[in-house]
């Protein structure tokens, strides 16, 4: 027996408001301890200050590195309160992982209908990588929230029969501003229509369904074209954030390679991908996934709007992993799977059988914690035993907090450094990112991220060179302290890190 439906198609709305409480529980209990570590975060928020800082620099987009310019110039507005909002730079995050309840539970009930949109939402609600995505720096809070709302639209203009070409137009301007929050959407968008035509609904014609796949596309190119022309104009190099972040994976994947083999490196990429997906999902809705797809011909579901769904979250990931497995010059990092990951939720909870939907309701939120609890303990194993067990597991988890010894050098530079002198941060597995954003030294004034990664054969040299005032160096095999032979043997330690004013 299907569900009532409303005016648009979408059956009765489940009960939005005690999602978002759990949502909001969630993100309010982790937000004051997450600390900008993991993915991108320090380095989006790094830019943006500067963005405040010298506005200027928002007319270059060297300034946005490889990143869509749209997440950092949102950001701008947050930080410019700083000290009126506290931790400010994640606050747009917080909004955004709560704002996207509202498309995705219309597109889960489309899907699944409004028991299973209620399930699906509560799994996005704890979704440890969701979590920690609405409580980080890192733009797929914002852009799951541009990317589940164009979506929407568009599979509500797949169920119109009428198929009135203003709501694809609101799709493809959603999907114009994803596409400059994140590359992802490159990939989905074309992918979109392709699904979208494959699926015609009977009472859709074909001529209206290519007249308004035409405005969506059309509205959908508008963004990244006058970003592509922005860089053609600035930089000689339409695609120089592309080359960037192929080069970027392309060296991480080659680490990996050397480190395990390439049969093991292409292992752990599969691994890293199914723990990835479980922890945007929660381990039972992941398990439920699984078990939809196989009886998925016996569920109840709109089949258009969940082939467009799947087909635009999976589009990415099928070419991550072509580049991956096939090429080895592709890394897999967890957050890759929040989008897809969410977009799995409505067919996984569709899998729970109407009996079981109060249990799935309890066990969802108990399993999720259990897992973030365990990815926490994982990586934090080994910190004080001279090498961890797997640092990279708190990638996955709903909490990210600098290492302590991290921590300290940000807390004694953001104390002791006096504005504008300038710092060199030994770069070592990208903390040196999050070291200098937590310290608060803009970008402009950290050397390692903005005139050289690599020092001169002194460090007398180095800061003549430079201009730094401020250097710090990890103890290790090979690192500056070895290989600068003026390294201060009285430089202040903190934990590894040995930090001097020159």
């Amino acid at each position: 027996m299907t569900e009532p439906a409303a005016a648009d198609g979408v059956p009765a709305a489940p009960r939005l408001g005690l999602v978002l409480v759990v949502a909001l529980v969630a993100r309010l209990a982790i937000f004051p301890f997450a600390e900008n570590k993991h993915g991108d975060a320090p380095m989006r928020a790094l830019i943006a200050e500067r963005l405040v800082l010298d506005p200027a620099a928002a007319h270059d987009p060297r300034a946005y590195c490889q990143f869509g310019p749209l997440h950092a110039t949102l950001m701008r507005a947050f930080i410019a309160v700083d000290g009126v909002v506290p931790r400010s730079s994640r606050a747009l995050s917080l909004v955004a992982g709560l704002l996207v309840f509202v498309p995705f539970m219309r597109l889960a009930t489309r899907i699944a209908g409004a028991r299973r949109a209620e399930l699906a939402a509560l799994g996005l609600a704890v979704s440890p990588l969701h979590v920690q995505a609405s409580t980080t720096a890192a733009s797929e809070a914002l852009y799951l929230l541009l990317f589940v709302a164009m979506l929407e639209r568009l599979t509500a203009a797949l169920a119109d029969p009428e198929a009135r070409v203003g709501r694809f137009v609101v799709a493809g301007a959603l999907a114009s501003l994803a596409a400059v929050t994140r590359y992802d959407a490159w990939f989905s968008i074309p992918a979109a229509a392709v699904a979208a035509w494959w699926v015609r609904p009977p009472l859709v014609s074909r001529a209206q369904l290519a007249t308004g796949l035409c405005a969506f596309l059309a509205a959908a190119a508008v963004l990244p074209a006058a970003w592509i022309s922005w860089c053609a104009v600035a930089t000689h190099d339409p695609f120089f954030f592309a080359h960037y972040i192929e080069a970027d994976h392309a060296q991480l994947a080659a680490a990996a390679v050397a480190r395990w083999g390439p049969v093991v490196a292409r292992l752990r990429q599969l691994g890293i991908w199914a723990l990835s997906f479980v922890a945007a999902m929660t381990p039972p809705l992941a398990l439920g996934a699984l078990i939809a797809w196989r009886r998925r011909a016996r569920l109840e579901l709109d089949r258009p709007a969940l082939r467009v769904a799947l087909a635009v979250g999976l589009a990415p990931v099928a070419l991550y992993l072509a580049q991956g497995l096939l090429r080895l010059r592709f890394e897999p990092l967890p957050r890759f799977a929040i989008v897809p990951g969410a977009l799995l939720l409505p067919l996984a909870a569709a899998a729970v059988p109407h009996a079981r939907l109060a249990a799935a309701r309890a066990a969802v939120p108990l399993a999720a914690v259990a897992f973030a609890a365990v990815a926490y303990l994982v990586a934090m194993a080994g910190a004080g035993a001279g090498g961890r067990v797997w640092g990279g597991a708190e990638s996955m988890g709903a909490l990210t907090r600098l290492d302590a010894e991290d921590r300290a050098v940000a807390t004694y530079l953001r104390a002791h450094r006096q504005p504008h002198e300038r710092v060199m941060l030994e770069p070592l597995a990208f903390a040196e990112i999050a070291i200098a954003e937590e310290a608060r030294v803009p970008e402009t004034e950290s050397m390692s991220l903005t005139v050289t990664r690599t020092p001169r054969a002194t460090v007398a040299e180095t800061r003549l060179a430079t201009g730094a005032r401020w250097f710090a160096a990890y103890d290790h095999p090979g690192g500056w302290i070895e290989r600068l032979p003026d390294w201060p043997r009285d430089a202040l330690a903190f934990g590894h890190w040995r930090l001097f004013k020159r």
